[in-house]
């Protein structure tokens, strides 16, 4: 069983944050631990390998794996329409009452929000940290910015749209 208070990141979230070199935000707001799937991490290392992604270290990460029949099942069933990252992601959240899912893929997002699986993304995690002090919102939006510059699709261009209190 996952710790309730981790959470478990996609493919999605974990790219922002690396393409700007702070992946270890995730790891100072989410102080129960950042759990990703095989799956995830296969993605996150064919992406460096390719050269999409810089090179960083993702040992703070807690891996999970697909082991019980139910998981495997519900993992085929979603993987018909959504990649084996989310697939994975949704299929032990499910099964293992995770807290939180981080993603920003909107298939995804509906999914878990219809089975009641709590959600936040990238945007999510820049705003968590400007309220836990970790970073000012100037920084944050800074780092929205440079995601925004590396391809990052947001539904916001500055976090001042959100009403973010530091």
């Amino acid at each position: 069983m996952v710790d309730k208070m981790g959470v478990l990141a996609d493919n999605t979230v974990l790219t922002n944050f690396a393409l700007i070199r702070r992946e270890e935000m995730l790891r100072d707001v989410f102080s129960g631990g950042i759990f990703t799937t095989e799956a995830v991490l296969k993605e996150l290392y064919k992406g460096e390998k390719r050269g999409v992604l810089p090179r960083r270290n993702w040992s703070f990460l807690k891996i999970l794996k697909i082991e019980s029949e139910y998981e495997q099942r519900l993992f085929e069933r979603l993987n018909r329409r959504l990649g084996e990252g989310e697939s994975s992601c949704l299929s032990l959240a499910v099964h293992r009452g995770i807290y939180k899912i981080l993603t920003d893929d909107l298939d995804t997002r509906r999914y878990a929000q219809r089975i009641g699986i709590p959600v936040s993304g990238t945007i999510g995690v820049l705003v968590d940290a400007i309220r836990k002090g970790i970073i000012s919102k100037e920084k944050g939006n800074a780092f929205l910015s440079e995601m925004i510059k590396k391809g990052y699709y947001s539904p916001y261009r500055n976090l001042d749209e959100l009403a973010v209190e530091e």
